[in-house]
């Protein structure tokens, strides 16, 4: 038979399970945004917009956030504690920079907190940035590419950008020259570089400074990078071999 001490803890045990008043377990935090995507309809280039996105906490247990990463050209800022209690609300402000943005565009904004069920959150930044000029892309990798050769990409240029040998166009450094040409298809002009004959070898990151008609961007600023390569060595001929 069991002795009198186990008799009593299961007697204490079974008296703890049926216990009404025994606190029920907590539930975790869990993270539930009003909206995950936001449209800011149309913004003009160069303008800075903002969204907020609201979030509440769900759950019965603290909830943390741990961290957001915004895209490129976007910050994203916690304007409330890090901290939210159960029932409580906290807010995330998305803020994007569309200088070098045109047509339809989409930012992302990850948001990292210890809700166990979902620790990551992807909120979404959307609209229209109305540009009067624009490059396309507005930045340039030409890769490696040997002295005295152009660049085998380009540049798209939109909107009321000056054409032809003398359009205003500047450059930064040492390394690149720059001119701007009527595309052969499609709509708007292509800014070529040439990597000059004298450029130093290596690693190099130019500005090209192309002049507009717009009144809000009469500058243009491609930054361009890449390697310069040595020339390629002559082939060697070779020897005629004779019998």
């Amino acid at each position: 038979m069991p002795g009198p001490g186990a008799v009593a803890l299961v007697t204490a045990l079974f008296a703890a399970a049926c216990n009404p008043t025994s606190p029920a377990p907590q539930r975790p935090p869990r993270i539930v945004f009003q909206e995950t995507a936001r449209d800011f309809g149309h913004a003009k280039q160069g303008t800075t917009v903002t969204q907020v996105y609201t979030f509440r906490n769900a759950g019965g247990l603290d909830l943390a956030i741990d961290n957001t990463r915004p895209s490129c050209q976007c910050t994203a800022v916690i304007t409330s504690p890090r901290v939210v209690p159960p029932g409580g609300e906290g807010t995330i402000q998305a803020t994007l920079d569309t200088s070098d943005d045109f047509g339809p565009t989409t930012r992302t904004i990850t948001v990292y907190s210890n809700d166990p069920a979902q620790p990551v959150t992807t909120l979404t930044l959307s609209g229209h940035v109305d540009a009067e000029v624009a490059a396309d892309p507005p930045q340039l990798y030409v890769g490696h590419v040997s002295r005295g050769q152009a660049a085998p990409n380009e540049v798209r240029l939109l909107g009321a950008v000056a054409t032809g040998a003398d359009a205003p166009i500047e450059t930064s450094g040492n390394v690149l020259t720059a001119s701007v040409h009527d595309a052969t298809s499609g709509t708007g002009e292509r800014l070529h570089v040439t990597i000059k004959s004298s450029a130093p070898l290596g690693r190099f990151a130019e500005k090209v400074s192309v002049r507009t008609g717009s009144r809000r961007r009469p500058v243009l600023a491609i930054s361009v990078t890449g390697i310069v390569d040595a020339e390629a060595p002559a082939a060697t001929p070779v020897a005629e071999h004779r019998q």
